[in-house]
């Protein structure tokens, strides 16, 4: 996912991930998801643009922040669903958590998580 985005947009993502676990339907959501966030950090944001992902025994959890200009998630028209749909809503739809953090001035930080359900186990990476 993130060097398909270094690839596209053409911007560094520095990235950190902790932890490893077996794919399935959640984690596929919330990568769909990362990938957004990180298209909108490197269309949008300034650099550096970062992800950050660990992999827990109970959850997933994903940080994409970059230091752009920020922006007012309630001043999105609601007939945009880009933020709301395809970052927010894939991941809630998922029984995970998501938000988004932006400070005019201080840059945007997305937040997803997932839980892990079932018999999957954490793998030490």
């Amino acid at each position: 996912v993130v060097a398909e985005v270094e690839d596209v947009e053409a911007v560094a993502v520095e990235t950190v991930v902790v932890g490893d676990r077996v794919p399935d339907e959640d984690t596929a959501a919330l990568l769909l998801a990362t990938r957004e966030a990180l298209l909108n950090a490197a269309r949008h944001g300034r650099p550096p643009v970062t992800v950050y992902l660990k992999a827990s025994e109970d959850r997933v959890e994903v940080f994409v922040r970059d230091r752009g200009e920020g922006f007012d998630l309630d001043a999105i028209p609601h007939d945009r669903f880009g933020v709301r749909e395809s970052i927010l809503g894939r991941v809630r739809r998922r029984g995970g958590t998501a938000e988004v953090t932006s400070s005019p001035g201080r840059g945007t930080e997305v937040h997803l998580t997932t839980p892990q359900r079932g018999e999957e186990r954490l793998r030490d990476g």
